[in-house]
Parts: C-alpha cells; sequence; structure tokens
C-alpha cells in the first residue's frame, strides 16, 4: 500500500490542520499571558525572586508529566480526546492559580500551575497529529503550521496583560488574577473546539501495525535520529526558558512598567511561532539537520545580546529575544520532524510522549534553577550560560550525523 493510500483527502487534510491550528491559538494565547505574570505573581506573593521561576517551572514540570498519559490517551482514543481532555485540565489549573493569586496562596498556586502544565502537553502533542495526516516529505510544514498558531498568542497574550490586569481589579480583583483567568478561559474555548470539530481523528489516517510485530520504544529512542533531535529539542527549550523566564524580572527591576514586560515577550514570541512555516518549508526543501544548525547559531548570538541588555534597553531587548525565539523555532520545528522521520507505527506516540517528556523535564530544572542563577550572577550571566549549552547539540550532531536517516519522498 503507498503512502497516499491511508492520507485524507486535501480538503480533509486542510479542514483538520485548521481545527488543529485554531485549537492552538486558543490554548497559546492564554499560555503566554500566564508564563508572561508567573514571575511577577511568585515575587509578589514571597517578596523576592529566588523562587521566582518555581510556578514557571512548575507548569513545565506538569507538561512533562501530563505528557505520558496523554500520549497513552491519544494512543488509545486517538488525538482528539487525548487533546480535548489535556485542554480540559489546563483550564482548570488555570482556574486554580487565578484563585491562589487572588487569595496570596503561593502553595496553591504552584499546584494550579502543574495542572496548567499537564493539560498543555496535549496541545504540545497536537503538531504531531499534523504529521499523522501529511506525507513524510511535507511533515516539516505540516508541524509547522500548527506551531504558527502560537503566533497569534504571541500577539493577543501579551498585549491583552494590561487589560486582563485593569478588568480584575475593577471588579475588586488582586490584578494578575486576570491573565490567569483568560488562560482558562482560552484553555477551555480550545477544548470544546477540538471536540466538536477534530474529526475523524487524524491518527486513524495513520497505517495500524500488526500487532504481532513488537515495536519498543526504548530502540527508537537511542537511534540517530532520535539522539540528535532530542539534543536539539532539548537544549532550545532549556536555553529559552531560562531567558525568556527571568526577563519580565530583569525589566521590572530596571523600573519598567508591565506593558514593557509585554512588548518585549511579544517580540520573543513572535519570533517563536510566526516564521514557523518558512521553517518547515526550509525543513522539508533543505534537511532537517542544516535547520538546526542555523537555529543553534540563532540561540548563541540572542544569548550573548541579551546578556548586554539591561532592564531598561528596549530596543536591545526586543532584538535578543526575538531572536532567542526564532532560533527555538529552528530547532524545533526541525527537530520534531527529524524525530518523527522513521518512527515505526506501533511505537510512534509513545515515542513522541516520551521524547517530549524529557524535553519539558529538562526545560522545568532550567526554569526552577533561573530565578537562583538571576540572583547569583546576574541577567548576564544568566544569558551567557545558556549560549554555552548550545555546544551540545553540535556535539550530538558530529557523532550521529553518519548514521541519521533522510525523509523519504
Amino acid at each position: 500500500m503507498s503512502e497516499a493510500d491511508h492520507l485524507p483527502s486535501p480538503s480533509v487534510r486542510r479542514r483538520l490542520l485548521g481545527i488543529l491550528f485554531a485549537g492552538s491559538a486558543l490554548s497559546r494565547t492564554g499560555l503566554i499571558a500566564a508564563l508572561s505574570v508567573a514571575a511577577l505573581a511568585a515575587e509578589d506573593m514571597l517578596g523576592s525572586v529566588t523562587l521566582g521561576g518555581l510556578p514557571a517551572a512548575t507548569a513545565t514540570i506538569g507538561i512533562a508529566a501530563g505528557t505520558p498519559p496523554i500520549a497513552w490517551l491519544m494512543a488509545r482514543s486517538g488525538r482528539r480526546v487525548g487533546l480535548a481532555v489535556g485542554l480540559a485540565v489546563s483550564a482548570g489549573g488555570a482556574g486554580l492559580a487565578a484563585l491562589a493569586v487572588n487569595a496570596g496562596s503561593f502553595p496553591l498556586f504552584v499546584a494550579g500551575m502543574f495542572f496548567f502544565g499537564m493539560g498543555i502537553a496535549g496541545e504540545r502533542l497536537s503538531r504531531y497529529a499534523a504529521a499523522d495526516i501529511t506525507p513524510v516529505s511535507r511533515q516539516a510544514f505540516a508541524i509547522s503550521l500548527v506551531v504558527w498558531a502560537g503566533t497569534i498568542g504571541s500577539v493577543l497574550g501579551p498585549v491583552l496583560l494590561a487589560p486582563a490586569k485593569r478588568v480584575a481589579e475593577s471588579i475588586n480583583l488582586e490584578g494578575l488574577t486576570g491573565p490567569l483567568v483568560m488562560a482558562s478561559l482560552s484553555a477551555l474555548v480550545a477544548s470544546l473546539v477540538v471536540l466538536r470539530w477534530l474529526r475523524p481523528d487524524p491518527l486513524s489516517f495513520v497505517p495500524v501495525r500488526d500487532p504481532s510485530t513488537p515495536a519498543p520504544v526504548g530502540p527508537r529512542l537511542a537511534g540517530s535520529n532520535a539522539r540528535v533531535a532530542l539534543a536539539s529539542l532539548i537544549v532550545g527549550q532549556v536555553v529559552m526558558v531560562m531567558i525568556m523566564t527571568m526577563t519580565p524580572v530583569h525589566i521590572r527591576r530596571a523600573g519598567e512598567e508591565l506593558g514593557i514586560v509585554g512588548l518585549v515577550i511579544a517580540a520573543h514570541t513572535l519570533g517563536m511561532f510566526a516564521f514557523s512555516p518558512l521553517t518547515g518549508f526550509l525543513s522539508d526543501r533543505y534537511g532537517r539537520v542544516r535547520v538546526i544548525v542555523v537555529g543553534q547559531v540563532m540561540l548563541v548570538v540572542a544569548a550573548v545580546m541579551a546578556s548586554f541588555a539591561s532592564g531598561d534597553e528596549r530596543v536591545l531587548l526586543v532584538a535578543s529575544l526575538f531572536l532567542l525565539g526564532l532560533g527555538w523555532n529552528f530547532e524545533f520545528v526541525a527537530a520534531s520532524a527529524l524525530l518523527t522521520e522513521g518512527a515505526p507505527v506501533g511505537s510512534r506516540v509513545s515515542l513522541q510522549g516520551l521524547a517530549d517528556s524529557i524535553v519539558w523535564t529538562s526545560a522545568a530544572i532550567a526554569s526552577l534553577s533561573s530565578g537562583a542563577l538571576l540572583e547569583a550572577g546576574g541577567f548576564s550571566m544568566l544569558s551567557l550560560l545558556g549560549a554555552s549549552l548550545v555546544v551540545i547539540p553540535f556535539v550530538a550532531l558530529a557523532r550521529y550525523r553518519p548514521g541519521l536517516t533522510p525523509a523519504r519522498s
């Protein structure tokens, strides 16, 4: 059976990609808003930034913890059910976090951010649903379209920070409650959209594996494709999280307002998502590895630029955080496609879930340590440390590149 025999028609593919895009756009709008104020809310409740990275780190731990069960649910019941359930959990977690901020309870806030992250794991895995319905030679572009949905979040999320805060204050709530309530509502609407319209299920277009053929995940994770993809995904996420998480604190310490935080984060998330279709096209056209290398170079340049930026240097912060997001995008899209290539049908969803779990666990460690690193050495040291980590994917590429499986036509 040829590849085209089990794929949906172009019209069905476009409709399913549209639903995946809409769900991701709604979810990421709330996600970016919530993460933008997480460190600020922590500092307000604790009076210190030392644990300022804990809420975002807990959310990332939630993503890591939520990825395996949601991947299992997707493998058992389909992408639609897994994604809808995940988004519903995310909505509940954000709602709990909003209640905690209004009550001034830091432990409850951390718990809410954990469940918020658990649900976000489903949205993160939705990029692979795009690959399920797309020919292998165009999978990077399909993945990039779902990632591109974050462009909407990169604009709306930060722009709505100040209005959401004012709305909360107008009804006598703690101001930072507003962005968290917005995150909860966005995830809830996204869950309903996916549950209603993501039909037929994207996973139904993946050929069924012969049940007599074992498909262990461990050996696939040890392959060249998986190792290079994992190294790139981990480092890209860690460098981005370390710098992005503490940037709002760095800015506010310089006396700037929340609107400036929103501007810088908007530039950063615009870089993360806006050019995704171009990244996907380049990855399909010139190869995953070349795009990954370009992304690594961008991350180094961005981190070095950030190390020279004081909290009130808006132009340099906007430029460095934009490039940081763009470098992450190049690595994320290309490495996601590289991870999927060659994965056997029977273990594909499990492999994707396990890999994402490892990536988000690493990112959680980075987020958790970012506050302490900022206190210990300042924003410049934090940024330069991020730049130094990029050597890891280069080592992986040098070691495993001969064994990489090229994309099939």
